[in-house]
């Protein structure tokens, strides 16, 4: 009797693993099939216009970040850094991929989260025609959330808009970005994509003409519009833009700011190849 009770544990063990292995290798496959999806949303049917007048900050920003520069259609980032699963939490590692798209302003991106050796967190955040999804797993197997709706779209359109300044090209498309003046150092920028609502943030300029941060209101996990936002740091000259290197995300609350994300760009390849194929 002992050896088959001995027996249905390993046969189950064996499954389980096998369900693990399983599911670890169909994960990076779903990500390269939303990656594939996103860059085959339809593209607006309005031609790009010509560069209108934009307000002070915002035109010396343009003409530090992309001068002459043709359109950027997709970037493919990888980034390192840290995160934080709490407030009250100890910073993690993270390592992170995104794909970016400029027309419609879209990502996938996908980080693993390490909580202790062999132990990870796999999350996946995109926004697609100005939808947003999430998705949180332990190890690429186990679903820990699985989320959409208006707070998700919202959340994930103002996240886009944080990012921008990584192809800032699409920061300056006004067929989806419109800039609103505020004095020489600040600009309100909204974006609009698709039927979803549109989502603005404000830009503060530093002296040397770049943005140092970008805040807005953003659903948090408990549904309330909360202030949020993110700086830039490290600018450094890739493909004949000027873009950032680095950015950390918070919560900005009133008993403080509650930094949660500190991202560390490893790479940036501007319209990239997935797989060996061409998604521009």
């Amino acid at each position: 009797m002992i050896w088959l009770i001995v027996t249905l544990v390993v046969v189950l063990m064996g499954a389980g693993a096998k369900l693990v292995l399983d599911n670890r290798r169909r994960y990076p496959l779903r990500i390269a099939a939303e990656m594939r999806a996103l860059v085959e949303v339809p593209h607006s049917p309005l031609p790009r216009p010509a560069p209108s007048a934009l307000p002070r900050p915002v035109a010396r920003y343009r003409q530090l970040a992309v001068g002459d520069r043709a359109p950027v259609h997709t970037l493919h980032l990888r980034h390192g850094g840290t995160f934080r699963l709490g407030p009250h939490a100890k910073p993690r590692p993270i390592r992170g991929e995104q794909l970016f798209t400029d027309d419609p302003p879209g990502f996938v991106w996908v980080g693993r989260i390490q909580l202790g050796p062999g132990v990870w967190i796999d999350a996946r955040d995109t926004s697609a025609a100005g939808r947003g999804a999430m998705q949180v797993l332990l190890d690429d197997t186990v679903e820990l959330a699985d989320v959409s709706g208006p707070h998700l779209d919202q959340g994930a359109a103002l996240r886009l808009l944080a990012e921008l300044p990584w192809y800032p090209t699409a920061l300056f498309d006004p067929r989806t970005v419109v800039w609103s003046a505020i004095d020489d150092d600040h600009a309100c920028a909204t974006l609009r994509v698709g039927s979803a609502a549109p989502v603005s943030g404000t830009f503060t300029f530093g002296p040397d003409g770049l943005p140092v941060s970008m805040t807005g209101e953003r659903y948090s996990d408990e549904g309330k519009l909360e202030p949020w936002g993110g700086t830039y740091a490290d600018w450094r000259t890739v493909s004949g833009m000027r873009v950032p290197f680095e950015a950390e995300v918070s919560w900005l609350r009133p008993a403080g700011p509650f930094t949660y994300a500190h991202w560390r760009v490893e790479s940036v390849e501007y319209d990239a190849t997935i797989g060996g194929h061409p998604v521009a």
